[in-house]
C-alpha cells in the first residue's frame, strides 16, 4: 500500500504543491485504456499523484526531480504472479539485482523449494531474505510438502495447521501451487484440509494439473483453484479460459508457451485471463535471454499488440494478485515505472519502484542488500555419509532380473530389460544406451535411496548429480559406472548441495549451492557461468538435450508418466510404485542373451507384472 502523506498526495495532485519526481515527453503505455499517447507523470513519495497532458509545463508540473523521456515509452513496472527464485539459484538480494534492472518491479514467490527442504524456516528464511528490496515481494504458502505424500520423503511435510500458520504473514497472498491434483480431485485427506483452509480463509488458490479427462479439470476447479501454468496449446487455453480459468502463460525459454498465447489473441481477441509467468529460470537463461521481459519483448515479436503484451505482465497479474495499487500508470497506483528506450525490444533505461530510480541501462544504482544475517539453519543441508563406490552397484541373488527401464526420461513408457547377473552384479553398463538412476534421501529423516535404469540419456561416460531436483530435493546421481557416481555423491554431501559433472575419476565442473543445496550467495553472471560449465561438461558426456533438466525433473512423482523417488519407481497416474527390478520370471518372455529389450512396454494403467 502506497505510503505517502494523504493531504500532500492530493495537493500535487492538484498542482498546488512541486511533485517529488516528474516525468516529461514519454509515451505513456496506457494499460487501463490499451491505447498509447503522450503524456507527462507526477510522483509524490512512492506514489503517482497525476497523470496530465504532455504541454503541463511551469506551476503545476514542477518536480524537484526531472526525467526528459523524449523519444522515449513510459511502461508500468512488471509483475510476475507465479515464480519460484530458487530457480535462480541465487539468494532474494542476487536474483533482484538480476531482474529488476530488465524492468521486473514486483514478484510472488512460491518458496516451495525451500520448504520441501526446510519446512517453516525455509519459508521464513525466504521472506526475511526478500524484505528491505527494491524488488518488491510477495509470498504463496506452499501446499505440497512433499508435492505428494506417501510417494517421496521430502525435508518437511506441511499439514492444514502448518499453512494456516504461514498465511498469517500480512504479505502473503494465498496458497501456492496445489501440484497434487490427484489428491484434490479423489479428495486425499491432507491436500483436502489444506485447500479447504485456503477457502475459508478468501486467499487466492493457485494451481498446476496435467489432466486429460475434462471432468477432472472441473472437480480441480470446483475446488476454487483458479489458475494453471502447464504447457497448454491454444485450444486447451481457450478451454481453461472458458471454464473460468486463470492462463498463467509461461514464457522462460524451456518451457515458452508464448507462441500458442499469441495465437490465441490473433484467434480470438483480448482474453482478460491471460497472464505471463515465468516460473523456472535459471541463471543462464535469466542472463541470456531475461526473465519476465522476454515473455513481454517475445509477444511482440510475434505480433501481439504492445500494450496487450505489457498488460498481460503488469495489469493482469497485479490483479490476479488481487493488488489494485499496482500494474498501472495513474493516479494513486505505486509508482512502479519504466522507462524504455525502445518498445518493441522492450530495452529498459530506467526502472523505478516506489517512486525511485533503482537502475540505470541494465545495471542496479546500487547493488542490493538483505536486511538480515545468512542464518545457519539454511547451511549443511545435505545430511549423508560418504558414501562408497560399493553403495552404487546393483545386486542380486537371481540368475537373470527383469528391469523396468525408464524411457524419454519418465515421459514415455516403461521397457522391459532382461539383464544377465554375474557373481551376484546386475550386468547393466554393457548397454550403452543405459545409466543407473539413484535417488538418496539427503533430509537425515530415513536412509531410503532407490535405483532405476534409464534409456536413452545419451550419457556414454561418467556422471552427473544434483541435490536441487523437484521438489523434494533429494540427492539425484545419474551415471555409468558405480565409481563416477559415488565420487559425484561424495562432491556434493562434502559441498552442501549443488551440481556436478565427473568423469574417469575427475571432477569435470561443479556448481556449489551451500544454502540448502538450492542457492548461492553469488552475482547471478557467476552463478551462469558455474551452470554453463557444468552443462559443457555433460555435452561432453553425451547428454545432448537439457542436461539440467535430467537430473532435476526425474524424481517429480507429479509430472506424468514414471518417476523415481527416494522410495521407488512411482508411476504418477495411478499414484503407486513399481519394482523396478525383479528376479527374471518363469515363463516370462525372453530374448538370446541379457541386455536386450524384450519389446515388452510397461503403459500407466495397465496392471504391474509382480
Amino acid at each position: 500500500m502506497s505510503m505517502a502523506d494523504y493531504h500532500r498526495l492530493l495537493r500535487v495532485a492538484r498542482g498546488e504543491e512541486p511533485a517529488d519526481l516528474v516525468i516529461h515527453n514519454g509515451q505513456l503505455l496506457n494499460v487501463l485504456s490499451r491505447d498509447v499517447y503522450p503524456a507527462t507523470v507526477g510522483i509524490c513519495e512512492d506514489t503517482i499523484a497525476y497523470v496530465t497532458n504532455p504541454r503541463c509545463t511551469g506551476g503545476r508540473c514542477e518536480g524537484k526531480t526531472i526525467i526528459d523521456a523524449a523519444g522515449m515509452w513510459l511502461s508500468p513496472g512488471l509483475i510476475d504472479s507465479h515464480m519460484h527464485i530458487e530457480s535462480s539459484h541465487g539468494t532474494p538480494a542476487r536474483f533482484a539485482d538480476a531482474v529488476t534492472p530488465r524492468g521486473v518491479t514486483t514478484v510472488a514467490q512460491d518458496p516451495h523449494e525451500m520448504a520441501n527442504v526446510l519446512g517453516i524456516e525455509g519459508v521464513a528464511y525466504m521472506r526475511r531474505a526478500s524484505e528491505g528490496l527494491p524488488l518488491r515481494v510477495f509470498t504463496f504458502v506452499p501446499t505440497c510438502v512433499p508435492s505428494v505424500p506417501g510417494l517421496e520423503t521430502a525435508g518437511a511435510a506441511f499439514t492444514a495447521a502448518d499453512v494456516d500458520q504461514l498465511l498469517n504473514d500480512p504479505n502473503t497472498l494465498g496458497l501456492a501451487e496445489v501440484m497434487d491434483y490427484w489428491g484434490v480431485v479423489r479428495q486425499a485427506p491432507r491436500i483436502t484440509d489444506i485447500v479447504k483452509l485456503g477457502r475459508e480463509r478468501g486467499v487466492i488458490l493457485t494451481g498446476h494439473v496435467r489432466f486429460e479427462d475434462d471432468r477432472d479439470l472441473n472437480a480441480y476447479l470446483a475446488a476454487h483453484i483458479e489458475s494453471d501454468h502447464g504447457y497448454m496449446t491454444a485450444q486447451q487455453m481457450l478451454d481453461r479460459v472458458r471454464l473460468g480459468m486463470v492462463m498463467e502463460v509461461c514464457c522462460a525459454p524451456h518451457r515458452d508457451n508464448i507462441p500458442e498465447a499469441v495465437a490465441l489473441w490473433k484467434e480470438r481477441g483480448r482474453l482478460e485471463g491471460m497472464v505471463f509467468v515465468t516460473d523456472d529460470v535459471p541463471p543462464s537463461d535469466l542472463l541470456a535471454e531475461g526473465h519476465l521481459d522476454r515473455g513481454v519483448r517475445r509477444a511482440i515479436a510475434l505480433g501481439m499488440a504492445p500494450v496487450d503484451a505489457v498488460r498481460a505482465a503488469s495489469l493482469a497479474p497485479a490483479r490476479r494478485l488481487r493488488r489494485y495499487d499496482l500494474g498501472a500508470i495513474a493516479p494513486g497506483y505505486l509508482a512502479d515505472i519504466l522507462v524504455l528506450r525502445d518498445l518493441e525490444t522492450f530495452d529498459v533505461h530506467l526502472t523505478l519502484t516506489s517512486g525511485r530510480i533503482v537502475a540505470r541501462d541494465g545495471a542496479m544504482i546500487a547493488p542490493s542488500v538483505s536486511t538480515h544475517a545468512l542464518p545457519e539453519s539454511v547451511q549443511n543441508s545435505v545430511k549423508l555419509p560418504p558414501l562408497t563406490v560399493d553403495d552404487f552397484v546393483l545386486r542380486s541373488p537371481a540368475g537373470r532380473i527383469n528391469a523396468w527401464v525408464l524411457t524419454q526420461r519418465g515421459r514415455g513408457p516403461l521397457e522391459r530389460r532382461l539383464l544377465d547377473v554375474e557373481n551376484g552384479i546386475v550386468q547393466w553398463e554393457p548397454a550403452p544406451d543405459l545409466a543407473l538412476v539413484a535417488v538418496w534421501h539427503r533430509h537425515g529423516h530415513n536412509a531410503n535411496r532407490s535405483f532405476v535404469l534409464l534409456a536413452g540419456s545419451g550419457l556414454q561416460a561418467g556422471a552427473l548429480a544434483t541435490t536441487y531436483a523437484h521438489d523434494s530435493h533429494n540427492l539425484v546421481v545419474v551415471g555409468r559406472n558405480p565409481a563416477d557416481m559415488a565420487l559425484a555423491a561424495n562432491t556434493l554431501i562434502a559441498r552442501g548441495g549443488g551440481y556436478v559433472a565427473v568423469a574417469s575419476g575427475e571432477i569435470r565442473a561443479l556448481a556449489p549451492l551451500p544454502i540448502a543445496g538450492l542457492l548461492a550467495d553469488v552475482p547471478i553472471d557467476e552463478l551462469a557461468r558455474a551452470f554453463a560449465a557444468y552443462e559443457h561438461a555433460a555435452r561432453e558426456l553425451g547428454v545432448a538435450e537439457h542436461p539440467i533438466s535430467l537430473v532435476t525433473s526425474l524424481p517429480l512423482p507429479v509430472v506424468p508418466r514414471f518417476r523415481p523417488t527416494d522410495m521407488g519407481l512411482v508411476d504418477v497416474d495411478r499414484q503407486t510404485f513399481i519394482p523396478a527390478f525383479e528376479p527374471e520370471l518363469e515363463g516370462a518372455p525372453s530374448t538370446d542373451r541379457g541386455n536386450q529389450a524384450d519389446r515388452t512396454s510397461y503403459q500407466s494403467g495397465k496392471s504391474c507384472p509382480v
